[in-house]
């Protein structure tokens, strides 16, 4: 990567200010991604709650596969209604087969490499595969999905699409062929064949990313209520990963009796056949008995990935977070887990952008940065595109960085990120480099940079 010429630094202080392009969130929480100057295996530590990364010694250089303890062992009876989770010798096998055929559910994903301390997962392989990114939203019925989900799509503008409402749609589409056999499995509660639910969601999200004059590119989907049993496992992996990877899945956790109180209140105004308590016991019963072993299976899923890389890491990151408090109380923990997966692609542009940098491709540095910031390059007066390069990067010729360290990215309102790392080159000198990154069409664009002689 480029050096940082003299000449550049003051090229960068002709009032090119990053501070006024970044406010912070009215709600005053920010979320920060910490690093230090470590090899691609240095361990760190996730805390979610805080969402900081920090390398510590003696601890994997991975988030560590989230407990299932939420939602199989609580003292209280959880969305399945049941207590006892004790999983006997063919359950476990079940289990274990299940995670294993959904090994390769991350599609192409690599392992987790490492930005100056903070782990990674390179997603550059999604958007030269076109690949559909894909979180599944898991929890019982009235665990609050669909509300936290559309506060996901707000802030990260990502698509939502729900199974069951998708399913609750072909139901009353005359021309649907399947609509009567959609209808009756949704009123007495049982699982729709997988080929139906996946062929409607394809459709979907094919459309969904197909759409024109889109803000935002690259977009993460939200995929609620899926996978609810085996089947759906196993059909997703016949049919989907060859043009989707999977992100994760955000599981909320909440006792019966909150979801049921949750139901019949709903009920009173949302006009859902199976918004009645028949209906909704007959759901936490399926919920219990097929779907939470599809969760324990891709946790298993997400610790063998893990033991299987060198990095110690996952691609996968199963969270489950506790839906029994108020909706503010339950979105932090939800932001802060939607930060962990938005800040792969934050820094998976910012080291490609480095990369260009250091090759001193113009066309993939370009192809890197927002329009506003050739433009405040002076490129209105008809400058080349090595003099724009030249203006923010230095001359090609200066050297290649040695080391990147330190690494810190700061993610607020979903679609704005601050990325700041120390970057040394091979003659010895160092900066503290700074850029601003923004959701845009294209995906994160770098929209400035500054630096400061270290």
């Amino acid at each position: 990567m480029a050096i940082i010429a003299s000449t550049l630094n003051l090229g960068l202080s002709r009032g090119f200010n990053i501070a006024k392009h970044l406010s912070r969130s009215s709600a005053g929480n920010a979320l920060t991604f910490r690093g230090a100057a470590t090899t691609c295996s240095r361990p760190f530590r996730r805390s979610l709650h805080s969402t900081c990364f920090i390398p510590t010694d003696g601890e994997s250089s991975s988030p560590k596969p989230s407990s299932s303890s939420a939602l199989f062992s609580a003292p209280a009876a959880t969305a399945s209604g049941a207590s006892d989770t004790s999983v006997n010798d063919d359950q476990s096998k079940e289990i274990e087969q299940a995670a294993r055929k959904a090994l390769t559910i991350t599609g192409s994903l690599p392992p987790p490499c490492d930005f100056g301390g903070i782990s990674y997962l390179d997603t550059s392989s999604l958007t030269e595969n076109h690949s559909h990114r894909v979180l599944f939203i898991l929890g019982g019925p009235g665990a609050g999905k669909g509300t936290q989900s559309e506060r996901i799509v707000n802030t990260y503008k990502c698509v939502h699409l729900s199974v069951g409402d998708l399913l609750r749609s072909g139901a009353e589409k005359k021309d649907y062929p399947h609509a009567e056999m959609v209808k009756e499995c949704l009123v007495k509660g049982q699982i729709v064949p997988v080929e139906l639910s996946l062929g409607l969601l394809r459709i979907a999200m094919d459309e969904k990313a197909q759409e024109a004059g889109s803000e935002y590119g690259s977009r993460i989907f939200l995929v609620d209520g899926f996978p609810r049993n085996y089947d759906n496992v196993e059909g997703w992996m016949e049919h989907m990963p060859s043009y989707t990877s999977v992100l994760g899945s955000l599981v909320y956790n909440c006792p019966i009796e909150v979801l049921e109180a949750r139901i019949m209140n709903r009920a009173e105004t949302s006009g859902r056949s199976d918004d009645n308590l028949d209906s909704a016991r007959r759901r936490f019963q399926t919920f219990h008995t097929q779907t939470e072993p599809v969760v324990r299976a891709l946790e298993m899923t997400e610790k063998l990935q893990a033991e299987g890389n060198e990095s110690g890491g996952s691609q996968l990151h199963i969270v489950n977070i506790d839906a029994t408090g108020t909706v503010e109380e339950v979105w932090d923990e939800t932001e802060a887990a939607m930060n962990a997966y938005v800040k792969n692609d934050i820094l998976t542009a910012n080291m490609n952008l480095l990369k260009a940098i250091e090759g001193g491709n113009l066309k993939a540095f370009t192809a890197l940065c927002d329009e506003q910031l050739l433009v405040e390059s002076g490129s209105k007066t008809k400058k080349s595109l090595a003099d724009i390069f030249e203006w923010y990067e230095g001359p090609i010729s200066d050297g290649a960085s040695s080391s990147i360290s330190n690494a810190k990215v700061s993610i607020q309102e979903g679609i704005k990120a601050l990325v700041s790392y120390d970057r040394t080159t091979k003659v010895g000198k160092t900066v503290r480099e700074t850029r601003e990154w923004r959701h845009g069409p294209r995906g994160w664009m770098c929209v400035s940079v500054r630096r400061k002689d270290l």
